[in-house]
């Protein structure tokens, strides 16, 4: 039963924390609706429940407009970051990069590519289609070899980018990576593929200066929510990295080669197709 439950919630939270993320994002709805409420409060309630519902109502509106402004965003994504190690240089086995929206991937692909182009790993597996395109057009303008480049194209959450990396990874027996992703996401990020049997050498990207305050504290609050959930999932279970062959054997099946992951002969030809 409780395997049940995880797997329903593991199904829909993703997809509920998104709209949440987006409703939360307009400050004239969520102001409209705690209004609405007040006022229904105070026309409908009984006389001893109005004023705590008014109160409740005022309340929460005020923690919200607290929530959006920079008094919260800042200490709250400082947080989240506090409880990484930096990155401290060296080489690792293969370069990760986490897909994230256009607005907030800020320059990660870059990052990526400098490290390459370092010498820090000649191996690096993209998460997402469309973002394997990129790289491999920026690989051709920089004259670097994309020989070693996979893109993953069956990935949603950053559960499984994870389990896609150990598909991809994993079974070739690279085990250390350079894992890049925005600062907020990296702990939660992190810790999954920690929680995979990898060695991970974390690199948060700062987030673009175009992404806004408000926009900053909801990504700060979902990834709070998203430590709790995989927490409770069980998705940061320590595992050492001799089991990693033993994981990565087991996302093999769940990630197929032929149908999840591209290389960059064939981004080429899908790029040529369409």
């Amino acid at each position: 039963m409780l395997e049940l439950l995880r797997s329903v919630f593991g199904q829909y939270w993703p997809q509920l924390t998104w709209k949440l993320y987006y409703w939360f994002f307009s400050p004239t709805k969520v102001t409209l609706a705690l209004l609405v409420v007040a006022a229904v409060a105070l026309i409908a309630a009984k006389p001893r429940y109005r004023r705590r519902m008014v109160l409740a109502s005022l309340t929460l509106l005020m923690t919200y407009l607290f929530v959006l402004s920079p008094l919260f965003s800042i200490p709250a994504t400082a947080l989240l970051s506090s409880f990484v190690p930096p990155d401290t240089g060296g080489s690792a086995d293969a370069i990760v990069v986490l897909a994230r929206t256009r607005r907030v991937q800020g320059d990660r692909y870059n990052t990526a590519l400098d490290m390459v182009a370092e010498g820090r790993s000649p191996n690096l597996l993209i998460m997402g289609r469309s973002q394997g395109g990129d790289v491999l057009k920026a690989l051709d303008q920089r004259d670097l070899s994309p020989n070693l480049m996979l893109s993953a194209v069956c990935v949603e959450t950053t559960k499984q980018e994870a389990e896609s990396a150990a598909a991809a990874l994993g079974t070739r027996g690279l085990k250390r990576i350079i894992l890049i992703t925005d600062t907020p996401h990296m702990l939660r990020a992190w810790l999954t593929f920690k929680g995979l049997g990898f060695a991970v050498v974390p690199h948060s990207e700062p987030l673009p200066a175009e992404v806004g305050k408000r926009e900053r504290s909801l990504l700060a609050i979902r990834e709070y929510l998203g430590l709790v959930s995989y927490a409770g999932l069980g998705r940061f279970q320590g595992k050492s990295a001799a089991t990693l062959p033993e994981v990565a054997k087991e996302m093999a099946e769940v990630f197929p080669a032929d149908r999840c992951f591209m290389t960059a002969e064939q981004i080429r030809q899908a790029f040529a197709m369409s």
